[in-house]
């Protein structure tokens, strides 16, 4: 259960954290984000062509032309830059014989030339728009003090992010319009235009604020146009909107803001959407007016060497009308895609599911090549429903989602799981081999975790060595006739405590626990690992155990027994020590004469009234100095007599 809870907060920390990477690597993932947008924004371009073919619908947007000074325009008409009596020409037949409703112009004209009065004739009249350029890099460029106050009012809420610059480029003085849009744009570091401000300040401080070229012309075709920013409401509301009011004080269109107070440019028209027109066919006069009669044109360039060719999400090369014209479109139709307030949240909901449905297959699921496989086909599956889901939010509710979340998100969180399922798999690991330091050797254990997994039975051969050993054999005298007058309650607590302060010597003194016998415990040294002190230590735990069996005499008195008093038999030699058993139970032991003689050399502890007796091998090995000589001892099955010696006291 506690495992699970780890999971399933796993999920939640790798789910949190996707969504919130762009807050934490914004130099990283804003890139992605980026092209991921990109992405998303060709593909609802496809999906409304395959939608208008699908119901014989016209794209073409006809509410605007775009007059294009063109290649074949410049062919025709003569080399860029035109004469000003061209220009105004052009404007003249465009507002007099096609009578356009309105007329914006995204070029300028800051040289002043002789035949500006023509010109001026013409970029005065009401349904003309100019257009200005400002600097928002602070590069201390000149500014422009010939420029009229914008005369629209304008209602600010508290915290709305401007755009602050200075005006550089514009008309002259001569043949300046009487409304002026900015079209200055925002160049992301990838080099393509993906925002725009709404309105573009001064720096000076004052309120003298210049909306976008499109959303001037918009206004022109309405009388008395106040724009107000507003605070967005609601969790799918964005986080600011323009709101265009008309002398009513109705409101005519709502425009979404970032939470940078820019404009997501609405991409959704590709090159044969515009109902684009030369400029050389309107000075031609080859045009039906039936085409464009009040419609309002869009004045610019797409020829070669007049610098007006940037970088969108649909063409790598496209002209620099074109943002404006999306814009213009949106405008007409109040469609608008934004960046919802709490967008964060609502990704969080939408990929929630999945999360869930991970812990779910992960928590049903045993069986570890299915636990494999569910990954990547979760992942895969997250990742495709995930944009599928995101892709068509945007399409049926002009809502932008960070695509980002949507493809960190599921490799997130299988690099999560699969940290977890490599901690839970080291822990499990040492669980076992602790669970089965309990029964055989800690070393042992160790190598039996090791063991290669694809075996699938035990092998039954001996696996054991011949090698020299120090063998312990400590009984408990006098242990049946205390079985028979105490309680079985009483017996084990009096055996846990001794077989545990017995445990604890051997241990303390490198040697390994072989095995609990009855009221016996028989122990070992050099093997599994190297002790070359092994009769050494094996003499100083017979001691040691002696020393905590006589301090038990308390503890005796409570359980309401005698203290118990213990025998120890120590011998040295060669025995055969590894794994023996069968396929359904093995053990890892010693077996040869040395535990026999240990064994039985225990035996005569109470004969010789003595707690610890030695064999002869282990005598010589640390020297007969050390010991008492106790004689010959004839021992069960062995015709042979041994040496016995007991430690100095």
């Amino acid at each position: 259960m506690v495992r699970e809870k780890i999971r399933l907060l796993v999920l939640l920390i790798a789910l949190c954290l996707s969504i919130l990477s762009a807050d934490f690597f914004p130099e990283i993932i804003r890139p992605l984000d980026n092209a991921l947008n990109d992405w998303r924004v060709r593909i609802s371009v496809r999906i409304a062509q395959w939608h208008a073919e699908k119901n014989h619908l016209d794209l073409k947007e006809r509410r605007f032309v775009i007059i294009d000074i063109d290649e074949r325009s410049v062919l025709e008409q003569g080399p860029w830059p035109w004469s000003r009596e061209k220009i105004a020409e052009m404007m003249k037949i465009l507002l007099d014989e096609y009578a356009v409703s309105g007329l914006a112009l995204d070029i300028v004209f800051p040289e002043e030339k002789t035949s500006d009065n023509l010109l001026a004739q013409q970029i005065q009249r009401p349904e003309v728009t100019g257009a200005v350029v400002y600097d928002l890099l602070n590069r201390q460029l000149p500014a422009l003090t010939h420029l009229p106050d914008f005369a629209d009012s304008m209602t600010f809420s508290n915290g709305v992010p401007l755009a602050f610059g200075v005006p550089v480029t514009s008309n002259n003085p001569k043949v300046l319009p009487r409304r002026l849009g900015h079209i200055t744009p925002l160049i992301d570091e990838d080099g393509t235009i993906r925002r725009l401000p709404p309105v573009i300040c001064s720096k000076d401080g004052s309120k003298n604020c210049r909306p976008l070229l499109e959303i001037v012309a918009f206004s022109g075709l309405m009388s008395d146009i106040r724009y107000e920013f507003h605070r967005g409401s609601g969790w799918l509301k964005p986080y600011w909107e323009m709101w265009l009011k008309d002398g009513a004080d109705a409101i005519v269109a709502k425009v979404p803001l970032n939470r940078d107070g820019t404009i997501a440019i609405p991409y959704r028209h590709d090159v044969d959407s515009w109902l684009a027109i030369a400029a050389t066919d309107i000075l031609n006069r080859k045009v039906d007016s039936r085409v464009i009669k009040g419609s309002i044109a869009l004045v610019g360039s797409t020829a070669l060497g007049t610098s007006d060719v940037i970088s969108t999400p649909i063409k790598e090369v496209a002209s620099g009308i074109e943002p404006h014209a999306e814009v213009l479109s949106a405008l007409f139709d109040n469609h608008f895609p934004y960046i919802p307030k709490y967008s964060q949240l609502f990704t969080l909901f939408l990929l929630l599911p999945f999360s869930v449905l991970l812990f779910g297959m992960l928590k049903a699921i045993r069986s570890a090549l299915v636990t494999t496989l569910i990954y990547p086909m979760w992942a895969l599956f997250s990742l495709l429903a995930g944009f599928s889901i995101a892709v068509s939010i945007f399409w049926q509710f002009q809502i932008i989602l960070p695509l980002s979340s949507f493809l960190i998100f599921p490799f997130l969180t299988i690099v999560f799981c699969l940290l977890f399922e490599l901690h839970k798999s080291f822990g499990d690991k040492v669980s076992v081999i602790g669970l089965l330091a309990a029964y055989v050797p800690k070393q042992v254990a160790s190598r039996l975790a090791l063991t290669d997994r694809k075996r699938n039975a035990i092998d039954t051969n001996i696996d054991a060595s011949r090698r020299e050993i120090s063998v312990l054999f400590a009984d408990i005298r006098g242990f049946t006739g205390l079985v028979e007058r105490c309680k079985p309650e009483v017996i084990a607590s009096l055996m846990q405590r001794i077989f545990t302060e017995m445990a604890d010597s051997v241990v303390q003194h490198h040697g390994t626990i072989d095995k609990f016998i009855g009221d016996a415990v028989m122990a070992f040294w050099n093997a599994p690992d190297d002790d070359p002190l092994h009769a050494q230590h094996a003499c100083a735990a017979a001691q040691e155990i002696v020393a905590r069996i006589q301090g038990l005499g308390d503890f005796c008195r409570e359980l309401g027994i005698e203290p118990i008093s213990i025998g120890i038999g120590v011998e040295t030699g060669f025995a055969l020590v590894g794994n023996f058993g069968s396929e359904h139970r093995r053990t890892y032991t010693a077996l040869g004469e040395t535990v026999v003689l240990a064994s039985r050399i225990e035996g005569l502890t109470a004969q010789y009234a003595k707690n610890i007796l030695v064999g002869e091998h282990c005598a010589q090995k640390l020297g007969v100095e050390y010991f008492d000589y106790l004689g010959e001892a004839a021992i069960r099955g062995r015709q042979k007599t041994v040496s016995v010696y007991s430690p100095l006291e």
